[in-house]
């Protein structure tokens, strides 16, 4: 069966907005760009239990309400990409609307990395399966999560080889000037961009553990 039978929207709210605030944006976003359309909504609020991912579910009809009744044929028109594209900017003007009426400095942009201009890898989702995985402890490093910190490495040392890329070589006072030694301060940095990452990887696994054990794990020093 390959019918669509709903619409969801699955909507990021800022962590800075109180539960009440984040609803409310939600709700009121949603009477404006799907109500008014015809569409009828039913809303949802998350919250995950490390309260970095709050979000909001809102399962939309595929019909719309004529008179008293559902209209008898699918609104196909409401699939089409340009409409998507309004309503992501809508819904950022929205947020960015809500956390400045709450005095918060925070903003959220819709567009992508690409328009805005900036030169790095989106992050990927880890998903609800492999965080799921990762606290039941059935994978202590899903596939997902690996997945993740190679984009950070990447991200990481993009500004580097675009520098050697554009100008052959990396600037850097007191570095010298043969070709190995700037090889070798290369490698070190990258080094280091690496071992941030991983000790940042490694220090969330143990949190993760202590959480499910319920006790202190290893020690790492520093």
């Amino acid at each position: 069966m390959d019918a669509q039978l709903a619409r969801e929207f699955i909507l990021a709210v800022p962590p800075e907005l109180s539960a009440d605030e984040q609803f409310k944006t939600a709700v009121d976003w949603a009477k404006k760009e799907l109500v008014t359309s015809g569409m009828v909504a039913e809303i949802s609020l998350h919250h995950t239990k490390s309260g970095k991912n709050p979000h909001v579910h809102i399962l939309c009809t595929m019909r719309k309400i004529d008179g008293e009744k559902f209209s008898v044929k699918k609104s196909r028109e409401w699939n089409d990409v340009g409409i998507l594209a309004k309503q992501r900017e809508s819904w950022a003007n929205a947020v960015n609307a809500a956390l400045e009426k709450a005095g918060r400095n925070e903003r959220v942009d819709h567009r992508s990395l690409k328009d805005r201009g900036i030169d790095r890898v989106p992050e990927p989702k880890i998903g609800v399966a492999a965080s799921a995985m990762k606290r039941r402890g059935v994978l202590d490093d899903p596939e997902r999560h690996q997945l993740v910190r190679r984009v950070k490495l990447l991200n990481a040392v993009r500004p580097m080889m675009k520098a050697i890329k554009e100008r052959g070589e990396i600037y850097q006072v007191g570095a010298g000037k043969a070709w190995w030694q700037k090889s070798i301060s290369f490698m070190a940095r990258i080094r280091e961009q690496a071992d941030k990452v991983v000790r940042k990887s490694w220090w969330n696994r143990l949190d993760t553990r202590q959480q499910r054990n319920g006790k202190d794990g290893p020690q790492m020093g520093m």
